[in-house]
């Protein structure tokens, strides 16, 4: 039988929070690479009723940090090349290498700020000069809880690009620098396909004259 529609209503909805919650159960159920918890929670509805034994599955995920590194001197942009395994299982997809903006984990004791220049020297061998907070947001809420905080960062390009990558994690990353323009281009031909690198994109493209002024 279908659910009675009532209208939402603003008021409904921003009465809903954790308190409107129950967890009943909770187990690891993968320990591994992910970490994945199985969890059954009961919920109020927005019509007023509740469900009960809801089981979800839950990737227990760090924050990430991303960063898009621009040298507004020179207008260049540069991005990383690595393997992504997962997208081996894409039929449609000719390479499971992508380019990407520079990322990684906060999976020390560090703030955002420290990952990111951290990973920019790692990746790419770049020392940032500033950097600028874009986003912080929550990418898959569907499946885990980690936040992705996204920045730009400022620095000099005029001598980067290379390979890097730490072998004992198994990176093998190759770091290169394209124009500012080029990297729209590769936006709009569908090159860049991940979502943290097209936020960013987006947001620089709105945003770049700023810098561009100002250097």
């Amino acid at each position: 039988m279908a659910k009675e529609i009532k209208q939402p209503t603003e008021t409904l909805t921003s009465q809903l929070d954790r308190h409107n919650v129950k967890i009943t159960k909770r187990e690891r159920i993968l320990d591994s690479f992910f970490k994945v918890d199985a969890v059954t929670v009961d919920h109020d509805c927005f019509n007023g009723g509740r469900f009960h034994n809801i089981r979800r599955e839950v990737i227990q995920r760090a924050d990430t940090v991303s960063v898009l590194l621009y040298d507004p001197h020179h207008d260049l942009i540069l991005f990383v090349r690595q393997i992504r395994v997962p997208l081996l299982d894409r039929a449609e997809r000719e390479s499971p290498w992508t380019v990407e903006i520079i990322a990684g984990t906060i999976d020390w004791q560090a703030t955002p700020e420290q990952v990111a220049r951290a990973e920019a020297k790692e990746e790419a061998g770049v020392e940032l000069e500033s950097l600028i907070s874009i986003y912080s947001y929550f990418p898959s809420t569907g499946s885990d809880a980690g936040k992705m905080h996204l920045y730009l960062g400022l620095c000099d390009l005029s001598n980067a690009g290379g390979y890097y990558g730490l072998e004992e994690e198994g990176e093998d990353i190759e770091a290169f620098v394209v124009s500012r323009a080029r990297a729209f281009e590769m936006l709009d031909e569908g090159i860049l396909d991940n979502g943290f690198t097209m936020i960013a994109i987006l947001w620089l493209k709105l945003h770049y004259q700023d810098y561009l002024q100002s250097s």
